[in-house]
């Protein structure tokens, strides 16, 4: 963020003003008049509340569901103590319950994480009951979330329009017959670190592994040549995953599906993930799986100039929009 501000407020003649040991907090002024802080990528645009109810997938997935907005059957559960506290029913048998109610697999998810963090898979109750406490151990709640089918997609909006919209590909390898899945991952790392990408996959992930059980592979196998092999459920890109950009293929029905679930969360900045068969096609199966308040930008940024220069234009907008100051969601 800081190299972007450079590069993007003296073109507005805003001045930018960091807090000089982390710089990763700021406060910008604008031409006008307007001053506004950001933290991280995280720019004054949105409600506090807002944000905190994007940022908590259970509480998000009530409100989305309330304004008719389609959601995968979910449930939070709890871990003991706090279940007790509360007088709740809904523990380790009820998650199981539920899953086996909506259906085989499912996903673990904890409320609050991000980027993929501590998100599984679970195809059966043992498999749910050991992520739940993989979950537990950190956190009072975990999500059950049924697992639908679809192509993975974020659609960022800002000020009820599309302005960014990505494929979000999970990692996976495609054999040559000759490296094993272990070489073909390293190379890919070497890959990430040549175009300036800050991904670190972990090829210790518990995840990682039971995917490669599930489809009986180990790290040491040999792919044939041309067998494409998915190693992770979660698609973000902080995991390995990839993004293709497909913003201008977009039909307007998911443009105002997205616009719709912004408003929803009454955010004015936010990116919306959802599942759907073919988003360029018009608006019919769908899931929203969770809204972003803090969505990122500079996903590809570190593909080349060309990128660069197109992450630069969607901040611009960004940060037209905090200059202009607290704008009506139409």
């Amino acid at each position: 963020m800081p190299e972007i501000l450079g590069r993007l407020a003296p073109a507005m003649g805003a001045q930018v003003l960091f807090e000089p040991e982390f710089r990763i907090v700021g406060q910008i002024r604008f031409p006008n008049g307007r001053q506004s802080f950001f933290w991280h990528n995280k720019f004054n645009l949105n409600p506090v509340s807002s944000a905190r109810i994007a940022q908590d997938k259970g509480y998000s997935a009530f409100f989305l569901r309330a304004a008719g907005i389609r959601v995968p059957p979910t449930q939070t559960f709890f871990r003991d103590d706090f279940r007790r506290r509360i007088r709740s029913k809904r523990g380790l048998a009820g998650a199981c319950a539920f899953a086996a109610q909506v259906g085989w697999p499912v996903y673990l998810k904890p409320c609050r994480g991000s980027q993929g963090d501590g998100i599984e898979l679970a195809a059966n109750p043992a498999e749910l009951r050991a992520a739940a406490r993989r979950i537990f151990a950190q956190e009072k709640t975990v999500l059950v979330q049924k697992a639908c089918p679809g192509r993975d997609y974020r659609l960022v909006v800002l000020d009820g329009k599309l302005i960014s919209a990505y494929e979000r590909v999970p990692l996976g390898v495609t054999g040559d017959g000759k490296a094993t899945i272990r070489q073909l991952l390293e190379r890919r790392q070497r890959e990430f670190v040549a175009s300036g990408r800050d991904t670190r996959m972990n090829l210790a992930d518990r995840r990682l592994g039971a995917g490669l059980r599930r489809q009986q592979l180990r790290l040491s196998t040999v792919l044939p040549r041309g067998r494409q092999v998915r190693l992770l459920e979660v698609a973000n890109l902080s995991c390995g995953g990839e993004s293709v950009e497909i913003t201008r293929r977009v039909h307007p029905t998911f443009k105002a599906l997205a616009a719709r679930v912004a408003k929803a969360l009454d955010l004015r900045f936010a990116g919306v993930d959802l599942l759907t068969a073919d988003i360029t096609r018009p608006l019919q199966d769908y899931v929203v799986l969770e809204v972003n308040s803090a969505p990122g930008l500079d996903h590809y940024a570190a593909a080349g100039p060309r990128h660069v220069a197109h992450i630069d234009r969607l901040y611009r907008k960004v940060l037209a929009a905090v200059a202009r100051g607290p704008r009506r969601i139409q």
